[in-house]
Order: C-alpha cells, then sequence, then structure tokens
C-alpha cells in the first residue's frame, strides 16, 4: 500500500514542479510583454539558463521577495500566488513522501 501511495505522491509533486516551472515561464513571459523595462533590468530572464548568466537566479530572487509589487499588476500578482501555492503544496508533498518512506522502512524493517 505504501509504495502505490509513494507513486502517487511523487506523480503529484513532479506534476506541481512541472506547473511551478509553467507558471514562473508565464510570469516571466507577462513581465516581458507587459513591463518591458522591469525585465530588461532583470538581465532578460528566460528558463534557457547558460553557465555564467545570473539573469535567471535574480529573476527568481526578485519574484520570491515580491520585488515585482512595485508595478501594481495585478496578473503578476495572480501568478505569484499560484506559484507560492504550488511551493507549499510541493514542500508539503516532499515531506509526506519521506515519511511514507520512513513508515515503509520501520514496518518492514
Amino acid at each position: 500500500m505504501e509504495n502505490i501511495l509513494f507513486i502517487f505522491i511523487t506523480l503529484v509533486f513532479f506534476t506541481l514542479i512541472s506547473a511551478h516551472i509553467y507558471l514562473t515561464n508565464v510570469f516571466f513571459t507577462h513581465l516581458k510583454t507587459s513591463h518591458k523595462e522591469a525585465w530588461k533590468r532583470l538581465g532578460q530572464p528566460q528558463w534557457k539558463i547558460h553557465f555564467g548568466d545570473d539573469s535567471f537566479q535574480n529573476a527568481m530572487k526578485y519574484i520570491r521577495k515580491k520585488q515585482f509589487s512595485e508595478l501594481n499588476d495585478p496578473s503578476l500578482d495572480a501568478i505569484y500566488k499560484k506559484i507560492k501555492n504550488i511551493e507549499y503544496t510541493a514542500i508539503l508533498l516532499a515531506l509526506l513522501i519521506m515519511l511514507v518512506t520512513l513508515i515503509d522502512i520501520f514496518t518492514q524493517g
């Protein structure tokens, strides 16, 4: 039973990670189309990451610190809320995966 639960939770976790990637890309795209100057100031962030290019890392800090709030854009706020909800859910699922694994270890061993 624990194996089925583990597989299900893991699949949901990876689905959430994919949704996080998608929504972060939506955030960058909206920033690029609606707030071109802010997007340029961040180094034109995108998911295509190159070694030595820290624009993606800086853009993630920009999102996490909610520095985009100065733009007063409800669309960015809505995307941010979805990203945060996905992050919280993914963290809870990761903890649940570890708990199910520990239960399986202790019940089998």
